[in-house]
């Protein structure tokens, strides 16, 4: 809640801020957030059925934790394992587990970068998502895209401010474009091709910047997540009884200095505007990847295994940096000709077959590592994603469709 006096410095919130961001060493922990859509998509549940359903059966048996987003996509997060094989079975034990307590209520599990039948309105009435879409629908209509039709694979994986903390904060941004092109999953939009193999991808990089940009800046991760969150626009006040979104930018730095009719900021009120800032790359005392669209079984899994062997097995991330150095800006590209783009395609099929050569040293599990294997053979070797398995089918059932009218 914001003070009716000044309460932080712009050097105490960039102290926070880097107390936060990543611990002093680097470790070998990772975890895994995979985001499902329920189906019938069309008249989707609402977060409070959801959870109603879904209460009686927890804890879960691998002990994930349930969160949902505002148009009701239902989040599975793994604890923090040894191995990205442990945190893979973990998710896909506690989905199967998901799967059971649902089907009862006619409900289902399904998996893409967008829902193209999912409405444009929240599943929720929690303030936050409120005053969220109130801030974004200010701009256009691709921040209710984003919360409401999106879902993810988030890969996490240990990070320091050491030197290798350094390294993977440096490739993690390298490498982001090329999962973008390899995994894209979400071309259709409200039922029609957009144009983008990554339509996620798309509404991320068409919302409020100074929030969803990668801030990857200066040699400390630290000093660069720091500048990115005091430099971001905030997005509401939390007052009572309803959070008030701003309708003019304000940059979190600006607060600080200048205030507003309704306060200054406080230290809470920092570590709130953290949780609303969404770059491709995220520390959040590990680094969290954001840039790869949901995929059904298996191919999230091996998202899942390639992303944590390109980031924390040392031969590999040798190749990853040097495969990638020439698409490490190509977010649009990416996003919007997936591996069609000849420099990501070439930097993806370098990165995947390192990765899949280091998939034993790093602890998958077979499931995973015959998963990337798969893929790499069906999609990758092939300049192709899953984007253009679901363009076919539309194409072939829009022809049918069009054939039965004639």
């Amino acid at each position: 809640m914001p003070s009716p006096t000044p309460s932080l410095t712009t050097k105490a919130a960039r102290d926070l801020i880097r107390e936060t961001a990543l611990p002093g060493t680097t470790g070998n922990g990772v975890g895994l957030e995979i985001e499902w859509f329920t189906s019938p998509s069309r008249s989707p549940r609402s977060v409070a059925e959801l959870r109603a359903i879904l209460e009686p059966h927890l804890p879960l048996p691998r002990g994930s934790e349930i969160t949902f987003e505002p148009g009701g996509q239902l989040e599975l997060s793994s604890r923090v394992m040894r191995t990205c094989g442990a945190a893979v079975n973990a998710v896909a034990r506690d989905t199967s587990a998901v799967r059971a307590a649902l089907k009862p209520h006619g409900i289902e599990l399904t998996a893409s970068g967008i829902d193209p039948h999912r409405p444009l309105r929240l599943s929720t009435d929690d303030q936050r998502y409120v005053s969220m879409k109130a801030y974004f629908d200010g701009t256009n209509r691709a921040g209710a895209h984003m919360m409401c039709t999106t879902a993810a694979v988030h890969v996490n994986v240990d990070a320091g401010s050491d030197a290798a903390g350094l390294r993977r904060w440096k490739l993690a941004h390298q490498i982001g474009p090329m999962l973008v092109a390899a995994f894209a999953n979400s071309p259709i939009v409200q039922a029609r091709p957009s144009g983008w193999l990554s339509s996620r991808m798309g509404a991320w990089l068409a919302i409020d910047s100074t929030r969803s940009r990668p801030a990857l800046n200066g040699a400390d991760p630290r000093d660069a997540w720091a500048s990115y969150a005091l430099r971001a626009n905030v997005m509401f006040l939390r007052t009572q009884p309803r959070y008030q979104p701003m309708r003019e930018p304000l940059t979190f730095e600006s607060w600080i200095r200048d205030g507003h009719k309704l306060g200054y900021p406080t230290a809470e009120d920092l570590t709130y505007h953290l949780t609303t800032l969404f770059p491709p790359v995220r520390p959040r005392g590990w680094l969290e990847l954001r840039m790869i669209d949901m995929m059904p079984d298996p191919w999230w899994r091996a998202a899942a295994v390639v992303a944590t062997a390109l980031l924390s097995h040392d031969r590999t991330s040798v190749i990853a940096d040097e495969a990638t150095k020439n698409t490490a800006d190509l977010w649009y590209e990416a996003a919007r000709y997936g591996l069609h783009h000849p420099r990501l395609r070439a930097s993806a099929q370098k990165c995947f077959a390192a990765a899949i050569e280091a998939l034993d040293e790093i602890g998958s599990d077979k499931r995973s590592s015959s998963a990337a294997g798969d893929y790499f053979d069906r999609y990758v070797s092939q300049g192709r994603c899953p984007a253009d398995d679901q363009l076919e089918s539309w194409s072939a059932s829009t022809s049918s469709t069009n054939g039965r009218d004639v």
